[in-house]
C-alpha cells in the first residue's frame, strides 16, 4: 500500500484519452482516408494541389491509421514500424534522394494498409455494442482495402511495366499512384468502365481476387454486424435488473 502511495500518478494526454483511444480514431482516419482519395488526389491531378501538399495528407492518413490500433501490442508495433519506415522511405525518396525507391516505398505502403484492413474488422467485429463509429471503421477499412490493392498493381506495374494498361496518357500534374488506386476502385465495386486493363497474369489474378471481396465484403459484414447487434442485445434483455 506505501508503494502504491509513493508511485507518481499516471500521466495523461487528454486529446488521445479522449479521442485515440476510442472508436472516435476510426472515424477520424476514415474522414483524412475520404479527404485523400475523393479530393487531394483529383485535385492534385488537375495541377490545383502541389505535390507537397499531397505527401502531407498521404503522411496524415498513415498516422491517423496508425494511431486507431490500441488493442493489440503485436500489432501496433508493427503498424508503428511500418508507418515509420513508409513515411521516411516517402520522404527520402521525393525530396533527398536522387533515385526514388519507387518499389521499396510502394511495398512498405502495401502492407501498412493492409496492416490497417485487418485493424478495421478487428475493431468493428470485437464484442460490444454497434455504434456509429464502428460502421465508419467497416467503410475505412473498405477504402483501405482498395489502396492496398491500388499500391499492388503499382507494384506489379514497376515490376513489369505495362502490367497494367490504360487507356490514355496521364496528365503532367497527376500522381502517378493514383491511376492504380483508380483502377483499384473499379475493380472493387465493380465497376469496369474499361479504360484500364489489367493485361499481365499477376494483375489479372489481383483483379479477380479484388472483385470477389468487393462482392463478399459487405455481404459478410451485415452478416457480423447483424450477428453482434442481435448478441448484444440479448445480453442486455439477460442481464439482472437491479433490486429496487
Amino acid at each position: 500500500m506505501e508503494n502504491d502511495r509513493l508511485k507518481p500518478p499516471r500521466l495523461t494526454v487528454p486529446f488521445f484519452e479522449g479521442t485515440w483511444t476510442l472508436e472516435k480514431g476510426m472515424s477520424l482516419f476514415l474522414i483524412i482516408l475520404i479527404l485523400v482519395i475523393f479530393v487531394v488526389l483529383p485535385l492534385a491531378g488537375m495541377g490545383l494541389f502541389p505535390q507537397i501538399v499531397v505527401d502531407l495528407g498521404f503522411s496524415a492518413m498513415l498516422i491517423s491509421g496508425a494511431l486507431a490500433n490500441r488493442r493489440n501490442r503485436t500489432l501496433t508495433t508493427i503498424v508503428i514500424l511500418l508507418t515509420v519506415a513508409v513515411l521516411a522511405i516517402h520522404w527520402t525518396s521525393q525530396y533527398a534522394a536522387d533515385n526514388p525507391h519507387l518499389l521499396l516505398d510502394a511495398s512498405f505502403t502495401m502492407a501498412l494498409f493492409a496492416c490497417f484492413v485487418v485493424i478495421m474488422l478487428m475493431e468493428v467485429f470485437r464484442p460490444g455494442t454497434i455504434t456509429l463509429h464502428r460502421v465508419q471503421g467497416a467503410v475505412a477499412g473498405y477504402l483501405s482495402i482498395g489502396i492496398t490493392w491500388g499500391y499492388a498493381y503499382n507494384i506489379a506495374n514497376i515490376l513489369s511495366p505495362d502490367a497494367v494498361r490504360f487507356s490514355n496518357s496521364p496528365q503532367p500534374s497527376e500522381i502517378p499512384v493514383a491511376r492504380f488506386v483508380y483502377f483499384s476502385f473499379m475493380t472493387l465495386t465493380t465497376v469496369g468502365y474499361g479504360d484500364i486493363l489489367p493485361v499481365h497474369p499477376i494483375t489479372r489474378m489481383l483483379a479477380i481476387s479484388e472483385a470477389l471481396i468487393g462482392q463478399l465484403y459487405p455481404a459478410v459484414l451485415i452478416a457480423g454486424v447483424l450477428g453482434l447487434a442481435l448478441q448484444s442485445r440479448a445480453q442486455t434483455e439477460e442481464a439482472p435488473k437491479p433490486k429496487s
